[in-house]
């Protein structure tokens, strides 16, 4: 398709970078004719007839990018005329993705999800970067993580201003540092192995470095400092140095600093609230984050800082009322500039959990909408960086049509997905199917797949579960999909570990209950088994590592290597202990010998339970 733009210079550069996307040729000799209009009201307009359109947006280039995917689909399919008008509910809408659980997504992934995320009509990317990024001088902060470079993060930033997008840096400068405080050369500033050390000059050097870093490198002047999850503050060499402190008063002396530096080199600091709910919460039996019972005392409301933009996030709760209530009290106590935060569930194994997501999404919207908060973002988080990140598009385009309808219809999402992702909502959705053979809503794919074929620590959960039957039922539902686009590779990961879980899910549950029959012969079965599963482990392996190197930069895949080479190595002892056993060559497998016990003392899985086997790796003999 050939159109002709008549619009403001502000467009020209992103329509260059999205009219491959949209299969547009820009040129005078077109077919289409476009006129783009600015408004001073924040909306989207687009009226079309007789092969010439006028795009009207206020607020921002995304808008108009959004109206001009909508109108070359309306085109493509044949339409002769086209009436688009769309009034956002959000000044900001976008997305904070994790950078740095495992995986960092390579430059050209990245700007591909802009790309995506600018034709729905986003205007927000919150770059999360623990120690994943370059800090002149400090050659350990960041080393072998596949941290930016200040190349990489200018480069991004300069394609997310082309395309109307705000690039945020998402650091921390207190808590969250594990993966560099665990070298030589971090000890003068280390607190825990987790904290930073509050009071010392060296930490603050840090910091100052990283501002500078940040200042450089985006457009913005926004930065998100973190400063959440620092329960252990003051508790490791600060407590040799000043001796035990209320841990309230170290955490806010060193807010203090940090919004000082911060403000110093010209930028504005946004942090997560949690931490202030805490505090008013500390006194409340089985206090949960962002407590409905909270209330702020005037001794807390008294340590509140002063412009410190407050993000509020939660992506546990499905019913409006707890967002609301906390919606209030944010703007009570912070103010009114509240950014909220939800999540895409892609934390908890190789497929997203979209159906949880979703859950959790739409009541949270609801009560932004009806308490006014302008700014929200989905939270895409990775926490061990199995799932690929660019599967959240499908959950990014509840918040984009949500914006632009005021409202949530899952078939208008549905259709926005399909107009600027190219691809069918319902095949995408499908790389959950590998995540609940239970029924739930909850992550199991990571315990079946790193359960262990003889020691067996879920077994007795699932021993009631037909998990063959589930798996093989989702297998042939993954098998019927249409064209994938650019989430073909992503989805042949899911698609590879559901057939994988098909014989391995419940194997150990099948292998001791062969063998507690007391025939040896029964056990014959489960030596070609163990071959089969070796074959399709390499297969599963070999399709996510494809995906993986095509996604991301290649460092922290040997995470997933070591988890996949352990299962590997496991199933070829298995299949010795059992081959063993069948010649008479030993008398017992001891391993199967084991009574399988509850992990929690009772069936039920939850999310502690889950996350241990994978931490743990399957095994009660590791010792950190």
């Amino acid at each position: 398709m050939k159109i002709k733009f008549r619009c403001v210079k502000e467009l020209v550069d992103g329509i260059a970078l999205l009219a491959p996307e949209l299969g547009v040729t820009v040129c005078d000799d077109a077919d289409v004719v476009v006129t783009a209009k600015r408004s001073e009201e924040s909306i989207l307009s687009v009226s079309y007839s007789n092969n010439k359109a006028t795009i009207t947006y206020g607020d921002g280039k995304a808008r108009f990018f959004r109206g001009l995917a909508y109108l070359v689909d309306a085109i493509k399919r044949g339409e002769e005329k086209l009436t688009l008008s769309e009034s956002p509910i959000f000044k900001t809408n976008g997305a904070m993705v994790d950078m740095s659980r495992n995986v960092v997504m390579n430059v050209k992934t990245v700007k591909l999800m802009l790309r995506k995320m600018a034709l729905m009509g986003q205007n927000m990317f919150m770059l999360y970067t623990e120690d994943t990024y370059e800090i002149e001088g400090r050659p350990y902060f960041g080393h072998m993580r596949g941290r930016y470079t200040k190349a990489e993060m200018k480069e991004l930033d300069a394609y997310a201003q082309k395309l109307g997008i705000e690039m945020i840096p998402c650091i921390q400068v207190l808590g969250h540092l594990a993966t560099h405080l665990h070298w030589g050369a971090a000890a003068p500033y280390r607190d825990t192995k987790n904290v930073m050390l509050v009071g010392a000059e060296e930490t603050y050097k840090l910091i100052a470095d990283m501002f500078r870093t940040v200042k450089e490198c985006f457009t913005t002047r926004r930065v998100h400092v973190g400063m959440d999850e620092t329960n252990d503050i003051g508790r490791g060499k600060y407590l040799e140095i000043h001796g035990l402190r209320n841990q309230d008063d170290i955490y806010f002396e060193h807010m203090a600093r940090v919004i000082e530096m911060a403000r110093a080199e010209g930028l504005e600091p946004m942090m997560w609230s949690d931490m202030f709910f805490r505090l008013a919460g500390k006194d409340l039996e089985n206090y949960t984050d962002y407590d409905v019972r909270v209330q702020f005392s005037d001794e807390v409301k008294a340590k509140v800082p002063k412009g410190i933009q407050q993000v509020f996030w939660d992506y546990y709760r499905d019913n409006e009322e707890f967002y609301a209530i906390n919606i209030d009290k944010h703007h009570e106590v912070f103010g009114k500039d509240t950014l909220f935060a939800g999540g895409i569930w892609l934390w908890s194994g190789h497929g997203p959990l979209f159906s949880r997501s979703l859950k959790f999404t739409i009541p949270a919207l609801d009560a932004c909408k009806h308490k006014g908060v302008s700014e929200i973002i989905a939270t895409i988080w990775v926490n061990g960086g199995e799932s690929d990140l660019i599967l959240s598009l499908a959950g990014l385009c509840w918040y984009a049509d949500y914006d632009y309808k005021g409202g949530f219809s899952l078939e208008s999402a549905k259709e926005c997905f399909r107009i600027t992702c190219g691809a069918n909502y319902d095949d995408i959705i499908k790389t959950e199917l590998c995540q609940h053979p239970d029924g739930s809503d909850v992550s199991l794919c990571r315990a079946m797949l790193y359960n262990d074929p003889l020691i067996g620590l879920i077994d007795a959960h699932i021993d009631e579960l037909d998990t063959v039957a589930y798996y093989k039922d989702a297998s042939e539902k993954m098998a019927d999909h249409g064209d994938l686009g650019i989430f073909a590779e992503a989805y042949e990961v899911t698609q590879k570990l559901t057939s994988l879980l098909e014989n391995k899910a419940n194997f150990g549950v099948r292998l001791k209950s062969a063998y507690d029959s007391g025939t040896r012969d029964a056990l014959v079965p489960f030596i070609d088994e163990c071959d089969v599963m070796i074959a399709k482990m390499k297969d599963f392996r070999e399709a996510h590592m494809k995906a993986w190197m095509l996604h991301n930069k290649p460092l922290g895949w040997e995470a997933n290597d070591m988890h996949y080479g352990a299962t590997l190595a496991r199933f070829e002892t298995t299949k010795a202990r059992i081959s063993a056993y069948i010649k008479g060559e030993i008398d017992t497998i001891e391993e199967l010998e084991e009574e399988r016990l509850y992990r929690f003392g009772g069936k039920g899985f939850d999310g502690n339970f889950v996350w241990y086997l994978y931490s743990s790796y399957t095994t009660v003999n590791r010792q950190d």
